[in-house]
């Protein structure tokens, strides 16, 4: 008896020693989010004033989303600064419809001087105009955004990302 038990537990060693190994093998957990790791880096001109930042912020991009039953691509840039080089805050909100529509941009920039706006696409009252380039590069990417306020002034603003993490879902 003694010796078909020590059997079946050498019987078992091997099975027990491969899950070890295989768990010494994965990689390591990572104690951060992507998002936690990204770099936005922001050139802008706008109101006649030039600015600059650096720092961490939030890039986001989903491929396959929809917005109001329309198939598109989403793409969200969020930066706080600390207002060094005079800029506070930028976000940008873009949807690309996959069906070549028109894009819909809602683009914001606050300034020490004053804050600047671009809507359009959207269901409700357009404020300006204004495209954005989007230039994939490895994990993140550039947008450049170039139009103009509701007042006709000029915005030209480039949005280095280091990396674009996936759209979190509010699982609705």
């Amino acid at each position: 008896m003694l010796r078909s038990a020590f059997v079946a537990f050498l019987g078992w060693l091997p099975a027990m020693s491969s899950a070890a190994y295989a768990q010494r093998l994965a990689p390591p957990e990572r104690s951060t989010s992507p998002a936690e790791d990204i770099t936005v880096s922001i050139a802008a001109r706008a109101g006649g004033k030039s600015y600059e930042a650096s720092g961490p912020g939030t890039c986001q991009h989903a491929p396959d989303a929809s917005i109001r039953g329309t198939s598109a691509s989403l793409w969200l840039v969020q930066f706080a600064g600390s207002g060094k080089g005079g800029l506070k805050q930028l976000n940008l909100t873009l949807w690309r419809p996959k069906d070549g529509d028109s894009d819909q941009l809602s683009f914001s920039l606050e300034t020490k001087s004053g804050t600047h706006r671009i809507e359009t696409g959207g269901p409700g009252e357009s404020a300006g105009e204004g495209t954005v380039t989007i230039l994939p590069s490895g994990p993140g990417g550039r947008l450049e955004v170039s139009g103009k306020e509701a007042n006709g002034k000029m915005i030209q603003v480039t949005i280095d990302c280091s990396a674009f993490a996936d759209v979190a879902s509010d699982g609705g």
